[in-house]
């Protein structure tokens, strides 16, 4: 499927375990395609990751399906997450960066998402979440764009912080970055960081804004555990910080030109595009 997926993914703004039974079998004989097989698609999927991502028979990684009509057609699309955090430590004791890598979280691309057409039957190319394997991606569903839509928002950890990335489908097949923005940081320190998104009806565009508050973790004690276990219960408190609408002719959010945080806001736009 040609140009199913864009993502503009910027390096500056980041970035149910299962071991695999089937055995990988050489032979000479032609390849069934997957949807000849009478496969479902929990299994036709997994081909796909192990495939693509050259995921051994020993390997042990996390692998969840999450369906939804994402595109605006009525056939139901679907999102497949793999986490690789048994790679990324095997990867880390092959290089003798056990040490160095546990320090940072196994920082990495060991966290992909595939995107799976239904009207084109087709899965995308493995597409990398630069972040911490510690916790698998989590993904959810809004009406943001549009409502004939559904965006695919993906929340991810870097080391003790937390980001979401927001993605909308345009031309029914290619699925784009969008908007990202950290959720948290500073987590399990004496003075974390925490951001409230909200979605609000745009005030002068179609689709919704994105509305960032600056705000603070509820009951928090820096004696917080797993790092990566834990989920922070964010109120909103303080006042807003930021607001962003989505311009159709760049395909982004973008920051009203006047508001709250325009300046502040731009400055870190500014620097994630160098």
């Amino acid at each position: 499927m040609k140009n199913i997926v864009k993502i503009l993914f910027s390096c500056s703004l980041l970035l149910t375990a299962c071991g695999t039974d089937d055995t990988e079998k050489t032979s000479s004989e032609p390849v069934t395609p997957d949807n000849e097989l009478n496969l479902d698609f929990d299994q036709r999927a997994r081909r796909e990751v192990e495939a693509k991502l050259q995921i051994p028979v020993t390997e042990k990684y996390t692998f969840k399906v999450y369906k939804e009509y994402i595109n605006a057609d009525t056939i139901q699309d679907a999102i497949i997450t793999v986490n690789r955090m048994e790679f990324a430590i095997n990867d880390a004791i092959k290089k003798n960066k056990q040490a160095k890598m546990a320090e940072i979280g196994f920082m990495g691309n060991y966290n992909f998402f595939f995107y799976y057409d239904g009207a084109t039957d087709q899965f995308s190319v493995p597409l990398p979440v630069p972040s911490s394997p510690g916790r698998p991606l989590e993904v959810s569903f809004q009406n943001m764009v549009s409502d004939l839509t559904k965006d695919v928002i993906i929340d991810y950890r870097i080391r003790n912080s937390g980001w979401r990335s927001y993605f909308s489908v345009f031309n029914e097949t290619d699925l784009t970055l969008v908007f990202q923005w950290k959720l948290f940081d500073y987590a399990g320190e004496k003075n974390p960081e925490a951001l409230l998104h909200v979605l609000e009806a745009s005030r002068a565009y179609n689709g919704k804004d994105i509305l960032i508050y600056n705000s603070e973790i509820d009951h928090y004690s820096q004696n917080i555990g797993d790092m990566y276990q834990y989920v922070p219960s964010i109120s909103k408190r303080n006042k807003l910080a930021y607001r962003f609408y989505f311009e159709p002719k760049f395909g982004k959010y973008t920051l009203y030109k006047t508001g709250p945080g325009s300046e502040r806001a731009q400055e870190f736009i500014d620097k994630s595009r160098r």
